[in-house]
């Protein structure tokens, strides 16, 4: 019974510590069992051994059997949609990159040479951020055992009760809904990452271009990885729905949740005043934009004493309406409340 014993050492072995002598004990009983039935109670053989550890199969399959999670970083079920997803990030950035680097050429095209080499640089270090941010998100939807009942029924034998109902239309998600939330986080990344100096009042006249910002670009950066985790979030959001292609109520509750959750992280930036540029007004007076005392003067300093507050409204009330309009999609359908609706 050597062989035995070697066999269970090579299956549990692949496994888990805390899963090896659960295994360890269940394989010895189960080879007890197909050698009983075997034999029929006789003289056990080591043709018998052999032939029932045949039975069972490699160690190495046998053990992925028993794992209560695959190895692999990405699924199969999931590749299709990590691809997709890392194929618009990576061009959403060049997209985000490239335009930047067009404006600051444009502003200051005495400095194109050392700005066309920091294109270059923040396009391949950028990049690789976009692989890893990709990467990581589906690798925690994959950890975090997210699968479509499609997927999950994909792993037996198929039958015609595995066929999906035909979903509701008014369920459906565009395609190009959760690849335009992608496209749009992506460059919001990239624009505050690299060219927060440009969101701002760009003043064109000759032989003289300057732009006046809004942020002040040294505090803005400790903001940075909020930045970075938000459009990390976003991703992962847009990635459900593209992977489930129809609200059900976990994509529901996981939106609501994940739309929730940036809006605290942009209220919690945009409230603090030492991102702001504090002398906007003041710069625009000296590039004579504005007049002091003039009535644009006064509106300019009304509204920028006050944007902060507008701005963080303007973003609740966008939230919110998101917020209810896919709920008031999405929950009555599912209750049943509308009826079932069959989709042609």
């Amino acid at each position: 019974m050597d062989v035995v014993q070697r066999y269970i050492y090579a299956v549990t072995q692949k496994l888990p510590e805390g899963q090896r002598e659960d295994i360890r004990l269940e394989l010895e009983g189960l080879i007890e069992d197909m050698l009983d039935e075997r034999t029929q109670g006789g003289p056990v053989t080591d043709e018998d051994i052999e032939a029932v550890l045949r039975e069972l199969g490699s160690p190495h399959k046998l053990a992925d059997q028993y794992r209560a999670r695959p190895r692999y970083l990405i699924g199969p079920g999931f590749f299709d949609a990590y691809i997709s997803v890392l194929r618009i990030v990576l061009i959403s950035i060049g997209i985000g990159l490239s335009v930047s680097f067009a404006v600051e050429a444009l502003i200051t095209p005495a400095e194109t040479l050392q700005q066309f080499i920091s294109y270059i640089v923040s396009i391949i270090t950028i990049g690789m951020q976009g692989f890893a941010w990709v990467t990581v998100t589906f690798a925690i939807i994959e950890y975090a055992g997210v699968k479509p009942e499609d997927l999950n029924k994909s792993k037996r034998e198929w039958s015609l009760a595995d066929l999906p109902e035909i979903p509701d239309r008014r369920l459906l998600i565009k395609r190009s809904e959760p690849i335009v939330g992608i496209i749009f986080s992506v460059l919001f990344a990239v624009l505050f990452t690299f060219s927060v100096e440009l969101i701002g009042v760009i003043v064109f006249r000759e032989n003289f271009r300057e732009v006046v910002p809004i942020f002040n670009v040294e505090n803005f950066a400790r903001y940075l990885p909020l930045i970075w985790g938000l459009t990390a979030l976003s991703i992962l959001k847009e990635s459900v729905k593209m992977i489930f292609g129809k609200w059900t109520r976990g994509v529901m509750l996981s939106h609501v949740a994940l739309n929730a959750l940036t809006f605290i992280l942009l209220v919690i930036m945009f409230k603090d005043s030492e991102v702001w540029n504090p002398y906007f007004v003041d710069q625009l007076v000296q590039l004579s934009i504005l007049t002091p005392g003039s009535e644009a003067f006064q509106w300019v300093q009304t509204a920028w004493g006050g944007g902060q507050h507008w701005l963080i409204s303007i973003v609740a009330i966008v939230t919110a309406i998101d917020i209810v309009s896919v709920c008031l999609k999405v929950y009555p359908i599912h209750k049943g409340a509308v009826g079932n609706v069959k989709n042609h």
